[in-house]
């Protein structure tokens, strides 16, 4: 009976206790038998020397027992679960319950470890108070967490590389994770081919990681000296390589490129041509990601915009511009960024698209309810319209007039001055004051616009520098004098503001003039 009793303790000891130490378990009667027969080969001090090893092991396994012992912890059929914290839970409460869990995550089985850090996983998702406790008040988490990124199970790798990544959002504790060497594992994960056992899941976080670190560009260089850069672009390149974890390479690509040293560096290795190979792949993040990163890489180097262009990178943007592709709002805006940025300095590469559908493609924009996306299309109006009076006349005769005078009731402050800035470009022009005034609607909208919030704003004073340019015509003054909304420019007048008063008096002059004209003609 006694026997049977041993042996039933001994699988409860063996199923609850960790790898290493099952195995001491099972190596101390072995150990203990050969000295017992005389059939040990060492000498006295080899003999001494093992001793003390397998001692020094039990007694560390012993302290683990202990600790199982008092969390009540062995198998599935006799562990006691402590009860998880409800939201609004006291701090020692959640400083228990997340103590227990990491006790089973370092000594309980397979099963009860996994569990143990996917719940992890949960509670820093959920509740910062956490985040904080597993940083700073339980010995040896971060060092545990980033040894189960090289773990063979692909799970346990999983939800540590969950728990990292969420850690790693917080400022305050990425020296630390730095500090404790999670960089080189991160990228390993990220190296690791598609055939092993890495799963997706883990090397997106793996990748989102790198980025929260390297928000940062103290941390920079410890990717770089894990070989990050040439990962990264590898990743990004992989045809197998997907969804977030594309993105978030290349956001991890565009942080470390603002170190100049590491933007030279990837420049020299090819990586311009090799990004606007990427550009003109089909998958959206592909695309947006290379032409992200090369706009960012251009913004204060001349030559790699340069080469950007002429590797052919204006042809990928076009395509994410052109309304008729499925892409996104946030493809389109990009897109439009980095148009504004690598054509319109360039009258040649101005003049090639105008002569496409760029005109009208922007039109279609600026119907767009996405406000990044007007607001985008807007600037390049704004500085397309002062390049030359040629691309005024253009935009004034494709019929922009109407869809921007409609942008001055928009709810966005910064859309209705740019709509504004833009319609006093154009209206300088005489051509374009015809047009304007053609349609009645426009004027009524545009007097209209200076009823809009309260006090004086910017998209107020532009509109006001409009109805100057209108007044230079005859026409333009009648139409302002007889529309209905004239009452709005007047009431401005009347409340102190000078450029409403001016104006005002001007047309009030030219009515005046125009009425003893007609005296005298009588």
């Amino acid at each position: 009976m006694e026997v049977a009793e041993c042996s039933e303790k001994l699988q409860i000891l063996k199923a609850s206790a960790s790898a290493s130490m099952a195995y001491s378990i099972v190596q101390f009667p072995v150990k203990w038998q050969s000295i017992n027969d005389e059939s040990y080969n060492g000498g006295r001090l080899r003999l001494r020397s093992d001793l003390d090893s397998i001692s020094s092991k039990l007694d560390i396994h012993l302290k683990d027992l202990k600790e199982m012992v008092s969390s009540r912890i062995s198998v599935h059929s006799q562990a006691v679960i402590a009860t998880r914290p409800a939201i609004g839970a006291s701090l020692s409460n959640k400083r228990f319950y997340i103590n227990d869990l990491f006790l089973r995550v370092r000594i309980g089985d397979l099963a009860q470890r996994k569990q143990a850090l996917v719940t992890i996983g949960e509670l820093l998702s959920e509740d910062i108070e956490y985040v904080k406790i597993v940083a700073l008040d339980i010995d040896n988490s971060i060092t545990l967490l980033i040894s189960f990124l090289e773990s063979g199970d692909a799970c346990i790798q999983e939800q540590a590389a969950r728990i990292v990544s969420l850690i790693a959002g917080y400022d305050s504790y990425r020296g630390m994770l730095v500090k404790a060497g999670v960089v080189a594992p991160l990228v390993q994960l990220l190296d690791s081919p598609s055939c092993t056992s890495t799963t997706v899941s883990s090397r997106e976080r793996a990748a989102h990681a790198l980025r929260e670190l390297t928000s940062n560009s103290d941390n920079v260089w410890a990717v770089c000296a894990q070989g990050g850069v040439t990962v990264l672009l590898i990743v990004c390149a992989n045809v197998d390589s997907r969804g977030k974890l594309v993105s978030s390479a290349f956001a991890v690509l565009k942080n470390l490129s603002r170190v100049e040293e590491v933007k030279m560096f990837m420049v020299e290795q090819g990586a311009v041509m090799e990004l606007v190979k990427l550009s003109r792949q089909k998958e959206e993040e592909r695309k947006v990601g290379s032409v992200e990163l090369l706009h960012y890489m251009a913004l204060a180097d001349a030559n790699v915009r340069q080469a950007a262009i002429s590797m052919g990178m204006i042809q990928s943007l076009t395509q994410l511009m052109n309304p008729d592709l499925p892409y996104s709002s946030k493809a389109r805006e990009v897109a439009l960024s980095a148009i504004a940025f690598f054509c319109l300095p360039s009258k040649a590469l101005t003049d090639d698209l105008i002569s496409s559908n760029f005109l009208s493609w922007l039109q279609t924009y600026l119907n767009n309810v996405d406000y990044a996306v007007l607001e985008c299309t807007l600037n390049i109006l704004v500085r397309l319209t002062r390049i030359s009076e040629e691309y005024s006349k253009m935009v004034g005769r494709a019929g922009f007039m109407t869809a921007l005078v409609s942008s001055l009731g928009a709810k966005s402050c910064q859309v209705r001055e740019m709509a504004a800035q833009v319609l006093c470009n154009l209206l300088l022009l005489h051509s374009n004051r015809v047009v304007f005034i053609q349609d009645g609607d426009n004027l009524n909208r545009l007097l209209q616009s200076l009823e809009h919030g309260d006090g004086k704003t910017m998209a107020k004073d532009l509109a006001i520098s409009c109805l100057v340019s209108l007044a230079e015509t005859s026409a333009g003054r009648k139409k302002i004098i007889s529309s209905q909304h004239f009452v709005s420019l007047k009431g401005l007048a009347d409340s102190g503001d000078l450029p409403a008063k001016k104006i005002v008096k001007k047309l009030c002059a030219n009515k005046l003039q125009s009425i003893l004209t007609r005296i005298r003609i009588t």
